[in-house]
């Protein structure tokens, strides 16, 4: 097979594999279920025929009979195309329904490590490990995530999330020792600006600098140090999440304020607001 046959059935199978894999698993069904009786429908093309598609001639009959009657000359081929895409069809999406698979399991031991030692978050992962923790805790919260592949621990935008018609940027950076300073939240914040986005998430395992913080609160940003990010993990894991050591707002920094929500499914609930509400809209459940 030609390299650049092998690299496109590699790049649609990452492609697919991007999908849950029930998704592509029913798919795979259906497409065996819709194609196969087509397969049956009058007789293959023989070798021969098919041969003979590199005569010149007979390759300007075929396209002046497209050009002619699209439906008609195209015809004899569906028996072909149904009987190829029954087998290859179902098989690349099967292929993508392991990979994702695989990949949700990958995320999934992350997680459940995160969660019952959460010193692991900064001591047991390398970057790449950090950064899928980050998009399965934003998917446990009802996002859609994007991963960007950027090479290295220090790359660009590590991954895209999206909750209904909005769309957000995410940095991740698992610095150990040092505090995130303000230049990688202006970077970011330069990139959601020219993108034009709804927002942007910095997120690492460490803390950030004071200048940081204030930046943030000047734009659509929100900083999530290793404290909140451990506080997330614990909420949507369904345990009892411990109230973080000091109340202040994720974005901003500013005393929070317990507040009750009075309409829809979840009144009578609290969470923990702002104070500088409606100028910051940080929250804590």
């Amino acid at each position: 097979m030609p390299p650049r046959s092998r690299s496109s059935i590699a790049g649609l199978i990452r492609l697919v594999a991007l999908l849950p894999w029930w998704l592509s698993l029913s798919a795979a069904f259906g497409a065996w279920w819709f194609l196969h009786p087509l397969a049956g429908q009058g007789a293959l093309p023989t070798l021969d025929s098919l041969a003979g598609l590199g005569d010149p001639a007979v390759l300007e009959k075929l396209l002046q009979e497209l050009r002619r009657d699209p439906r008609q000359a195209l015809e004899p081929l569906v028996p072909l195309a149904a009987w190829a895409g029954q087998y290859l069809l179902p098989g690349l999406l099967g292929i993508g329904a392991l990979l994702s698979g695989a990949r949700r399991m990958k995320r999934g031991r992350l997680f459940r490590k995160a969660l019952n030692n959460p010193e692991a978050i900064s001591d047991g992962m390398d970057w790449q490990q950090f950064e899928r923790l980050v998009g399965e805790v934003f998917r446990r919260q009802g996002y859609a995530v994007e991963e960007t592949g950027a090479a290295g621990p220090d790359g660009g935008v590590d991954l895209i999330v999206r909750k209904g018609r909005k769309r957000y940027l995410v940095q991740c950076k698992q610095w150990r020792a040092l505090k995130v300073g303000v230049k990688v939240v202006r970077e970011l914040y330069g990139v959601v600006a020219a993108q034009g986005v709804a927002g942007g998430f910095v997120v690492t395992s460490g803390s950030f600098t004071e200048d940081a913080r204030q930046f943030a609160a000047t734009c659509d940003l929100a900083l999530v140090d290793g404290e909140t990010l451990q506080y997330w993990i614990s909420m949507v894991s369904g345990r009892p999440a411990p109230e973080p050591s000091s109340r202040h707002c994720p974005l901003c920094r500013s005393p929070m304020v317990r507040r009750t929500v009075k309409r829809g499914g979840k009144a009578g609930t609290h969470f923990w607001s702002c104070s500088n509400y409606p100028d910051c809209r940080g929250t804590r459940v």
